[in-house]
């Protein structure tokens, strides 16, 4: 049988949190988004209204992690999952074994509350057990990369005209100042700035805001990749033109795959191409550091595709009184 648990305050999830990282190493988040580290910080930095976590249990033990708020949004009583809108994957975790019962339970406690007039959960994987609660919808996709071969196998796959331009644009910017890729860790506050300036000045010369700015999720970000760093979740791709940073990458990561969260160049220097030597390094280094899957994350830009990628599926599904 599943007992069920439900955390309403902040104070109560971070007291769970050492228990909820325990349940991920039993049944591993298939994504870093999916931990504590990612969701406490984003409620810290997002929550509103009432936060309503549901903790399913068997023998006392957790057996799955429903982590959701009640919040007003467009005249509506919304339910809502924590990490909505910048969390690439926001599926619960549930123990396999488990999943029936959970839902069933999920679906009772819903429906014994009142005080709520929909739900509509986003950024879900496209086999998502929460299916079974609700009207499922096309989400936007993610998409990713199979590593299953040498690098330069799969560099010999890609388009003529972008391995040519990486050579040429490569060269050209070494006349003028030596090029270097690093991956890192952590995330220092050099390529934080860094991430931050240029992201800000890239999107602002094409006349818009950038993700950051439109999130308002710097502090966010300076937190969660700190935090991150410790557990051992983070990577820091760099390109440096001359000693200072032209290209950085933020990539989160478990054992298996990469996941590309957010990028940026210096428009002053995109004549040389650095965010597209970026990528070709970062995915060398997970060709050669034993990854298996790269993961773009959400959108269909054309430039993913030019490098393999493959569609993910997504989904988000509304649940209505």
């Amino acid at each position: 049988m599943v007992q069920l648990e439900i955390v309403d305050d902040e104070a109560g999830l971070r007291e769970f949190r050492p228990e909820w990282g325990r349940f991920l190493e039993a049944y591993p988040a298939p994504t870093p988004f999916q931990t504590p580290e990612w969701l406490i910080t984003w409620w810290k930095h997002f929550g509103s209204g009432r936060l309503r976590t549901l903790i399913f249990r068997e023998d006392g033990q957790a057996a799955g992690v429903l982590p959701c708020f009640v919040h007003e949004w467009n005249g509506r009583r919304q339910i809502t999952l924590v990490g909505t809108g910048i969390s690439d994957y926001a599926d619960p975790v549930f123990a396999p074994h488990r999943i029936n019962e959970i839902i069933e339970c999920a679906r009772a406690q819903l429906m014994g509350w009142s005080d709520w007039d929909v739900c509509l959960w986003q950024d879900l994987s496209d086999h998502t057990p929460l299916r079974a609660l609700g009207a499922a919808q096309p989400d936007t996709p993610c998409s990713g990369i199979v590593i299953d071969q040498t690098y330069e196998a799969f560099l010999a796959g890609r388009p003529k005209d972008l391995r040519r331009n990486l050579r040429r644009y490569r060269e050209k910017a070494e006349q003028i100042a030596p090029v270097r890729f690093d991956a890192a860790d952590f995330m220092n506050a050099e390529s934080m700035d860094a991430l931050v300036a240029l992201h800000r000045a890239r999107w602002g010369k094409a006349g818009e805001s950038g993700m950051i700015e439109a999130n308002r999720s710097e502090a966010f970000l300076r937190e969660v990749t700190e935090v991150l760093g410790a557990r051992g979740s983070l990577k820091v791709f760099t390109v440096r033109f001359g000693g200072a940073i032209a290209a950085i990458l933020l990539a989160l990561h478990d054992n298996s795959t990469i996941f590309s969260y957010l990028s940026a160049f210096d428009p002053q220097h995109e004549c040389f191409g650095f965010g597209r030597e970026l990528l070709a390094e970062a995915l060398r280094y997970a060709h050669e550091d034993g990854y298996r899957w790269w993961n773009f994350l959400r959108g269909d830009e054309a430039y993913k595709f030019s490098w393999g990628a493959q569609p993910i599926a997504k989904c988000r599904v509304v649940i209505e009184r």
